[in-house]
């Protein structure tokens, strides 16, 4: 989760190109919080964990790697590198472009595809011992598939007005033959 929200601040402040257009306060407050009480909702989580140990120097044991991490890490670096690709495409585009990288040509927001992929390999990495997925995560990530999936809706909406349904043709919003 840090790494993920570190990277997004990261983009926000390098990528973001002053604009007109104004977002509703409550979403920005909305995304705020989101990572904020992902963040605590983590912690009290894993809470248990810490207040066992008789060091917190004893939790930094280094182990093989699980399977878990063999299938999270690279769908995590995988997507988080896709979503920062798109990030950069998105913002070298000029305003009111409908983009045409190759990412973009079956799906309207791929970026946002590559959100719900870097939150099941965290749900995954996170999981507890004895478990394929941390609940905690995984309810976040509901959060962040039904948010993403009405933004998508709405994006493809405002494409299809801006720039004709014939341009959009094929492209889905976030997952190719289902949504």
């Amino acid at each position: 989760m840090t790494i993920q929200g570190t990277r997004r601040l990261y983009e926000s402040i390098t990528l973001t190109k002053p604009s007109q257009s104004k977002m509703w306060v409550g979403i920005w407050l909305l995304g705020i919080a989101f990572y904020i009480f992902m963040g605590i909702s983590i912690w009290i989580e894993g809470i248990s964990t810490l207040s066992k140990a008789e060091s917190p120097a004893n939790l930094l044991v280094f182990s093989k790697p699980s399977m878990k991490t063999f299938v999270a890490v690279p769908i995590f670096i995988l997507a988080s590198g896709i979503q920062h690709d798109c990030h950069e495409y998105l913002a070298s585009l000029k305003k009111y472009t409908l983009p045409e990288h190759h990412l973009f040509r079956s799906v309207v927001c791929p970026h946002y595809t590559s959100e719900c992929f870097i939150y099941l390999a965290i749900a995954i990495l996170a999981a507890p011992k004895g478990q394929m997925l941390n609940g905690t995560v995984l309810s976040g990530m509901g959060f962040v598939v039904s948010n993403l999936a009405v933004t998508a809706d709405s994006t493809r909406k405002w494409y299809v007005e801006k720039f004709g349904a014939e341009k959009l043709k094929g492209r889905w919003r976030m997952v190719p033959y289902i949504y």
